[in-house]
């Protein structure tokens, strides 16, 4: 009985903290009271919070509000409302039920419905996908009713030994400037995405990355939908055929890829409907034979598609599955065949493998993952196979050491692993990687655009890893000239201010490239302008946490003091000694602000 209660105390203490009070209260006072940034708040903590703008009521929520750092004074979604729309919306509806409760009940009803109502209903989990406060726009329009009405209420209570009509105009002025004023000069620029094309540039990115007649496999909505609207309605590369992994796994969507769609031919697929049919082998496990050697792709993809019962285990039912006998597999290589298709070019015959070799990353085979195997198995190096970069890594099936990048896709290359790469180190083809960040790609205006929303804020961040890649690259392969020409785009290419604390970091290896390359002016400013900013956050986040006598935001307290640190042996190794002594001052007095918290 005793845990029976327990139970429902900790799930009623889960749906009013969190349900409630963090996924919907938190969305509700974005909109009438003020918020502080653009960045995911649903896990807690400082990021993603509502505040009103004044400094000593939100200071009692948030921490010391005095010396706010760039990531909130510089984000466009720092809207402060100074709680009035909220007040005035209060006094509309108190106006209201005492002045006709049958309306002001069915608007009630509205709010409550469209909104806690809602929250209990879809019964959100711990981590979304993203943020959900659209869900509840509903009873933001019905608050929004009682903001008109607030006027009235105004108008009886705080003007009422005003004339009615000077008590009308001026219950209205206030009302329109402590409202739609208001929140459109605070909210008008985070809406504004005229400058940014940041998704559609992306989208196009991902296929003119791409050698003719390609195979891209994609993952998730962000990677695809984009593609999908820049091939069907703009006919941007029509020769490349594009594979969701995430509906691999469909029978309908393998049946459109063995047709051809616009200029793409159907794919090498030879898997038979009956062998893929909804509820058949839509997962094959793992069961480890013992197979020491690396055994053909081909051989395991006779194993799956099998209807010989040794070829299956029998599950306790006494129905029996196709398995994967091993996780070694192995595709061979005709050098020859690499060669007349162009997949490595001919000065790079000597690095081409007999054999691909790879551990598969999985205990399971998905229908999808068969219909891949079908693919690699057939394909014979005739159409040319990517991945894009940012799907989880999992989905490479483990051929990481084959996939090489060449900007914002990997390409599938049989060349021989390279002994003094590291297992975790990125692999990247220099030439088309050049070749598409120095001419080919389109940036969607990220330098200069009015406001990045969070995901595009965070492409900031990749596009700034790909060049910071690549510089790396060039420089330890003596390409110097062509090192400084991609600094100088690096330069056009990425916005002046830090939008997150990724792209901060990011700057750190680009540094790093500037110095080898003995371009010390400019290094010595980037790496200035990045320990002035992380200066700046930690500098708030010690005034947070000795306000509230606990660490602040530990994760980032930790990786912007990991990486000031660096920044010191950095200058330090390069002979900026002037500059290594003032960012260790900035270190040493952090360390010494954060020291009682951590001990703590």
């Amino acid at each position: 009985m005793m845990h029976i209660s327990q139970l429902l105390a900790d799930n009623l203490s889960y749906m009013f903290s969190f349900q409630t009070g963090q996924m919907y209260m938190r969305y509700f006072m974005w909109n009438f009271a003020g918020r502080q940034d653009n960045e995911d708040g649903q896990l807690g903590g400082r990021n993603g919070a509502w505040l009103s703008g004044i400094k000593p009521i939100d200071a009692v929520r948030l921490g010391n509000q005095t010396n706010l750092p760039p990531s909130i004074t510089e984000n466009k979604a720092y809207n402060r409302f100074f709680f009035l729309p909220l007040i005035i919306g209060l006094i509309g509806a108190v106006w209201h039920f005492k002045r006709n409760q049958k309306d002001a009940g069915i608007i009630g009803l509205l709010f409550v419905f469209t909104g806690v109502a809602i929250v209990i209903y879809l019964n959100s989990v711990p981590i979304e996908p993203r943020e959900r406060d659209y869900a509840y726009v509903g009873s933001f329009y019905a608050f929004a009713i009682w903001i008109g009405l607030g006027v009235f209420g105004l108008r009886d209570w705080i003007f009422q030994k005003l004339s009615p009509a000077k008590a009308g105009v001026l219950a209205s002025l206030l009302a329109v400037l402590a409202v739609p004023v208001l929140m459109a000069t605070q909210g008008w620029d985070d809406h504004d995405r005229s400058d940014s094309h940041v998704a559609h540039d992306m989208a196009v990115n991902y296929l003119e990355s791409c050698a003719p007649n390609a195979i891209l496999f994609t993952y998730g909505d962000n990677d695809t939908y984009p593609v999908w609207y820049a091939q069907e309605v703009e006919n941007v590369r029509p020769d490349v055929r594009v594979v969701n992994l995430s509906l691999f796994t469909a029978d309908w969507y393998i049946d459109g890829l063995k047709r051809k769609q616009n200029q793409s031919e159907p794919l090498p697929l030879t898997i038979k409907p009956e062998q893929y049919v909804a509820g058949t082998r839509d997962v094959m496990y793992y069961q480890d034979f013992k197979i020491a050697q690396h055994v053909e792709l081909k051989d395991i993809l006779e194993v799956l598609l099998s209807e010989n019962n040794q070829d299956k285990a029998t599950m306790s039912d006494g129905s029996k599955y196709n398995i994967l006998p091993t996780k070694n597999l192995k595709l061979t290589v005709n050098p020859k065949q690499v060669l007349d298709t162009g997949t490595v070019p001919k000065e790079d015959a000597g690095k081409i493998a007999n054999s691909m070799e790879w551990t598969y990353a999985g205990n399971y085979v998905s229908k999808g993952t068969l219909a891949l195997f079908d693919i690699l198995t057939h394909n014979n190096w005739e159409r040319p196979i990517y991945f894009t970069n940012t799907m989880p890594k999992d989905q490479y099936v483990g051929l990481d050491k084959y996939l090489y990048t060449e900007g914002m896709n990997k390409r599938l290359l049989p060349l021989k692993p390279d002994s003094a790469v590291s297992e975790n180190e990125e692999l990247i083809n220099p030439k088309p990687m050049f070749n598409n960040l120095m001419k080919v790609y389109a940036y969607g205006n990220i330098k200069n655009a009015n406001h990045l929303d969070r995901q595009s804020a965070d492409d900031v961040t990749y596009v700034s890893n790909m060049f910071g890649g690549l510089l790396t690259k060039l420089i330890d392969e003596g390409k110097i000239n062509e090192g400084k020409e991609l600094v100088n785009k690096y330069f056009q290419v990425i916005p002046n201010r830090f939008y997150t604390m990724r792209h901060v970091v990011s700057t750190f290896y680009v540094t790093e490239s500037l110095y080898r390359l003995k371009d010390l002016n400019q290094a010595n400013a980037l790496i200035s302008k990045s320990a002035e900013h992380i200066n700046k956050e930690l500098s708030y986040l010690a005034d947070v946490s000795e306000s509230k006598n606990q660490l602040a935001s530990e994760q980032n307290v930790r990786i912007y003091l990991t990486y000031l640190a660096q920044m010191v042996k950095l200058t330090q190794t390069f002979k900026q000694y002037e500059l290594s002594k003032k960012i260790e001052n900035q270190y040493n007095g952090l360390i010494n602000r954060f020291t009682p918290f951590a001990a703590g």
